[in-house]
């Protein structure tokens, strides 16, 4: 097996540093709050959204459903769970037929500090500014509930979501390495 190294990016965002915009979303589209009901479609987006990119390849648990079903109820087991900060986009139509496209889960892991777990936007529906409102909707409920710093990991060739996350106001703080045999 050969081995590759990844670079992850350790980023921050600060609340001191920011004012929110209007949190809009494409026509059609509406945020859908955490609710325990929701957790195996958590777990499918997630499944869905990084089976076939690069974080699959660092992260085995994307490429198996019911391990993203684990790993949601492991996220929304823990005492540092933030519901307010765990959204889903939901997609609907004429019809009043709708599908579930994004998710987003955050943690609070000290008084004022907490972190965005995972942020998943299906294929067909990227670069459509959904990640963006995703992202702005959890740090939302992040500030309702008083944190003053989020965080986030993110493998630093993942160019979309590194240039999303430094657009609404991340800076990395560190940098590392991670070994992965392929």
């Amino acid at each position: 097996m050969p081995l590759q190294y990844i670079k992850r990016l350790q980023m921050v965002f600060d609340f001191a540093d920011f004012s929110f915009p209007v949190l809009k979303l494409p026509l059609g589209f509406r945020y859908v709050e955490w609710n325990p009901e929701m957790l195996e479609i958590h777990a499918d987006i997630k499944y869905r959204g990084f089976r076939n990119d690069l974080d699959a390849r660092i992260f085995p648990t994307f490429r198996n459903y019911q391990q993203c079903v684990n790993l949601m109820k492991s996220i929304s087991d823990s005492p540092s769970f933030l519901p307010a900060a765990t959204l889903l986009i939901a997609n609907g139509n004429e019809e009043g037929l709708f599908e579930y496209v994004a998710c987003i889960q955050g943690m609070r892991f000290s008084g004022e500090i907490g972190a965005v777990q995972n942020i998943a936007v299906l294929p067909d529906y990227r670069n459509r500014g959904i990640g963006r409102a995703l992202l702005l909707g959890s740090l939302l409920g992040f500030r309702q509930h008083n944190i003053r710093r989020v965080t986030l990991e993110v493998t630093a060739e993942n160019f979309p979501a590194v240039k999303l996350y430094t657009h609404v106001g991340f800076k990395t703080f560190n940098a590392h390495f991670l070994r992965i045999f392929e």
